[in-house]
Parts: structure tokens; C-alpha cells; sequence
């Protein structure tokens, strides 16, 4: 599959972020945190609404800061359970951290090499209301991701 998906182009981000009420982006994080509850996760939430649960901590030592280079392995889906990205297997993803979707650049920071986690990612963290392929505006993001290399 195309990893458009990761892919994060700027304005696109500020946009999503400035277009929603505090009303809107609390009824998008009660949703995100709804599907880690009904899931059973053990996770965290950080600013924003990210939902993260880190599933086995890796042992690199180099942390992902702002500007690094990640190598990840991903498979992402609707909260439906419909797959929209994944990257092939043995062929893992490259690009610069901030290169990537607000949600991915909070969940993967101070993270290392090794690690396995989830994320649940609220439309004003992924690509708020623009419709992408086969993701619909709006959608909250569900990704599980394995940190191949911090560069």
C-alpha cells in the first residue's frame, strides 16, 4: 500500500487544528479514549486526546526527539476496524519526524528503537475534516507501530 498516509503536509495540519471548537475536539477525544476503554487498553493520554499504550518498550538507547529520522513498520485503520495504510512487510516506512501527523509526532517522541505501540489518533491530530482516499474527514485513526530505527 501507498504510505501517503503518514505523510503530513503542514498546512494541512494547522488547518485541521484552527477549524474546531473546544466543544468539537472534546467530543472527538471522549471518542478516541472510548475506543481504548472498550478495547481494554492499558494507555495514557496525552495532550490533545492522543491515546497511546505502549505494548513492549524497546531496547535502543537513542530517544526520538523533533527532528529525528524514524524507521517504522505501521498498519492503520478507522475505528471501525477498516485497514486504510500499512506498510509491507520486511520494507518499513522512513521520514523525519516532522514529516509525519500530529499524533504520530506526539506519540513517537522520546520513544526508542524496539518499540511496540498503539495509538488512537483524534482527527485534530490526524487529518481533520479533509476526506483523504478512503479516509472519511473527521475519522479518528487507530495505529498499531513498531519502531524499527531512530536515525
Amino acid at each position: 500500500m501507498r504510505n501517503f498516509t503518514l505523510l503530513l503536509v503542514t498546512a494541512l495540519l494547522a488547518s485541521a487544528c484552527s477549524t474546531y471548537s473546544e466543544e468539537q475536539k472534546h467530543s472527538f477525544n471522549s471518542e478516541a479514549e472510548n475506543y481504548a476503554k472498550k478495547h481494554h487498553w492499558n494507555y495514557e493520554t496525552l495532550d490533545g486526546g492522543l491515546i497511546i499504550e505502549v505494548l513492549e518498550k524497546g531496547s535502543g538507547t537513542e530517544k526520538i526527539q523533533a527532528g529525528s529520522e524514524v524507521t517504522l513498520s505501521y498498519k492503520g485503520t478507522l475505528t471501525n476496524g477498516q485497514k486504510f495504510d500499512q506498510t509491507e512487510p520486511g520494507k518499513p516506512f522512513q521520514a523525519n519526524l516532522k514529516g509525519l501527523i500530529g499524533g504520530f509526532q506526539l506519540g513517537l517522541l522520546n520513544q526508542v528503537a524496539g518499540t511496540k505501540l498503539r495509538l488512537v489518533i483524534p482527527p485534530q491530530l490526524g487529518y481533520g475534516d479533509d476526506n483523504l482516499d478512503n479516509i472519511p474527514a473527521n475519522s479518528t485513526l487507530v495505529f498499531e507501530i513498531q519502531i524499527e530505527k531512530v536515525i
